[in-house]
């Protein structure tokens, strides 16, 4: 009788214990299948053209972006392969070319001295 009420004993403290195991596997993996999307969803940069500039002969182009990061968007500026990014937005862009290899980019907020990128292209 002993024998069997330990075998008994054992028995349910096995299946209780499997069940305790089974349960946390559904919770991990539930907060798993939560947790995917949603990081997805923040890590992806949407992207928006703001201005695109072409050198006075139309032998370079600036193109300036807009990136929605989270928490702040970005600005992007883009050009002969290579780029350069800016942390606060502008109110207003404009470029001015000097020549066909360089340009500046001009970023102006509100109330600030303007932010003058010099671009220099490789010849």
């Amino acid at each position: 009788m002993v024998g069997e009420d330990d075998y008994n004993l054992n028995e349910q403290k096995v299946k209780f214990l499997t069940g305790i195991g089974c349960f946390w596997v559904i919770v991990i993996l539930v907060l798993m299948v939560v947790s995917v999307p949603v990081w997805l969803y923040f890590s992806y940069s949407e992207e928006t053209q703001l201005l695109v500039s072409h050198s006075p002969n139309n032998i370079k182009t600036i193109e300036i972006v807009r990136i929605e990061d989270f928490p702040d968007p970005t600005l992007r500026i883009n050009y002969d392969n290579k780029s350069i990014m800016k942390t606060k937005l502008p109110d207003n862009i404009s470029v001015e070319w000097e020549n066909d290899y360089e340009a500046n980019v001009i970023l102006t907020r509100q109330k600030r001295e303007p932010d003058i990128v010099k671009i220099e292209f490789n010849n």
